[in-house]
């Protein structure tokens, strides 16, 4: 299974490669956009010292494991945005008809060429954020390695949840909705207490971004960390198998390409 994987993405990196020019311009993009994204609190720690009691180099690392975690899914599992237009095209049935798990299938196709600029950028402002906070350990990198699988598995699973509800509506495999809730999870690159009470419950249950940055950051800094890392685990397993369940649902009522 592993190496269906790999042998799809390595086509599609083959594919692409075809036009180097746009293939560069996708990586600096992720680069690019990240870095403007963190200009935002060193622009407001410059001014102000901590944000609900957060420093900056607290919420630097809070984005780049954010960053991580969705330039993870864009490069693995870029194929669940296209879910949409394959069920209204009828190019799902291609899907049903291979002799391979259609959640496998799903998860393999396509490939995000910006999400390796913002594994990247996430990578480096990663590292520069545990030193300037002293506690780039080998332990520390261990545990950031366990909080990446944990928030690539919680965002990969938002966006399977959101894109499998395409079965239950018409709308000609268009709809908001995933954009919606990938917009609400980017108000989690700020430690979530600068929000109102109905907004933190959001972040934290029912599009649960917060565990893929705050909590970790939490965690790292001596907080509630076995009670915490128990959370996070529960959350991603349950954010997985929900997701999962969905999409298995959604199948059910696939009508092939007469809906």
């Amino acid at each position: 299974m592993i190496q269906i994987f790999l042998k799809m993405k390595e086509q599609y990196i083959k594919t692409e490669m075809e036009y180097p020019l746009n293939f560069w311009l996708m990586l600096l993009s992720g680069v690019v956009t990240r870095f403007f994204g963190m200009l935002v609190p060193f622009i407001i720690c410059s001014n102000i010292k901590t944000i609900a009691g957060w420093k900056q180099e607290e919420i630097y690392l809070i984005m780049s494991f954010l960053y991580l975690s969705e330039g993870l899914c864009s490069v693995l599992f870029e194929g669940i945005w296209q879910l949409p237009s394959m069920v209204f095209n009828g190019n799902f049935d291609t899907i049903l008809s291979r002799p391979v798990s259609p959640f496998y299938q799903v998860l393999c196709g396509g490939m995000g060429l910006h999400g390796i600029g913002v594994v990247l950028f996430g990578f480096i402002s990663l590292n520069y954020s545990l030193i300037r906070l002293g506690i780039f350990r080998p332990a520390s990198m261990l545990m950031c390695l366990f909080f990446v699988l944990c928030g690539t598995i919680i965002c990969m699973s938002s966006y399977l949840l959101t894109n499998s509800l395409v079965f239950w509506y018409d709308a000609g495999g268009r709809t908001s909705i995933p954009y919606m809730i990938t917009e609400i999870g980017s108000y989690a690159r700020y430690p979530i207490m600068i929000y109102p009470k109905i907004l933190q419950f959001i972040l934290l249950f029912v599009v649960p971004y917060a565990f893929i940055g705050m909590v970790p950051v939490m965690i790292l800094t001596g907080q509630h960390m076995l009670s915490l890392c128990a959370a996070l685990v529960l959350i991603s397993l349950f954010s997985l198998l929900g997701a999962r369940f969905v999409f298995y649902r959604g199948i059910l009522h696939y009508e092939s390409m007469g809906m």
